[in-house]
């Protein structure tokens, strides 16, 4: 998964991880242009403290409880940063933050790189794949129920074939019962959901769709193949179909 284009540069993905910059967000269900703080910033905001809601934008902001994985992360990224930065200039003293200390390392890489273009290469990957993983981190996913949308019938999953399957929430024992016997809170759910994560560019890499009962999944461009068999259905969930928002 990644959130850049063939168009990026080595210097649009560190502008993305370090500095404010331009991001096309689903707000209130319309698609805008909104300011987004640096990608590492929102990863170290969301150890603790506060994290900002809207696609990581400035407008909103919510309590969150202390993230251990937000803080493996951000500790793993700061090294790495660092071991970078020390490589190519030993004497250079670091800066606070990481993403500082980042723009430094650019700085200092970026007349090598001009004249390699397989280096170039290799740490765009390498940037572009931290960017992926903190955009995964930070965005909450939209999941969609596959429901026809004239009969409102649940679609049957390829590999059980379920449409509905009971989850269990809670159980516990039945005071005085004998012989001893056990409550269950049950919900009845749809079993096939669509989940993604909205990019603006609504790529098949970020998408899945799974059966709640048995795990059966598709991921990845498998989905179209999943959608084309939905299309020939009487009546397919239109957000699944090809061209549809977020999928295909």
């Amino acid at each position: 998964m990644t959130t850049t284009s063939d168009r990026d540069t080595l210097l649009d993905v560190v502008d993305r991880l370090t500095i404010e910059h331009p991001y096309r967000a689903v707000i209130d269900g319309r698609s805008r242009w909104v300011r987004r703080d640096p990608l590492i910033q929102q990863l170290r905001e969301a150890i603790a403290s506060s994290l900002t809601g809207g696609n990581g934008t400035k407008a909103q902001a919510s309590p969150v409880p202390y993230d251990t994985d937000a803080a493996e992360q951000y500790d793993l990224l700061e090294g790495i940063i660092l071991n970078a930065l020390r490589i190519l200039a030993p004497d250079r003293a670091p800066a606070l933050l990481p993403e500082q200390n980042l723009r430094a390392w650019y700085t200092a890489a970026r007349p090598a790189l001009e004249a390699d273009e397989e280096g170039n290469r290799i740490w765009l990957g390498v940037w572009a794949a931290w960017e992926a993983r903190i955009t995964a981190k930070l965005e909450v996913p939209i999941v969609l129920e596959l429901l026809d949308v004239k009969t409102r019938q649940a679609y049957d999953c390829p590999e059980c074939g379920m449409d509905w399957f009971e989850q269990i929430l809670n159980s516990g024992p039945i005071p005085g019962s004998d012989p001893p016997k056990r409550w269950y809170d049950r919900e009845k759910r749809i079993a096939l959901t669509a989940m993604y994560r909205p990019d603006g560019r609504g790529g098949l890499d970020r998408s899945v769709v799974e059966c709640g009962c048995c795990g059966w999944r598709v991921t990845g461009t498998e989905i179209r193949g999943f959608a084309w068999d939905l299309e020939a259905a009487e009546s397919p969930a239109p957000e699944m179909r090809v061209g549809g928002p977020g999928l295909v």
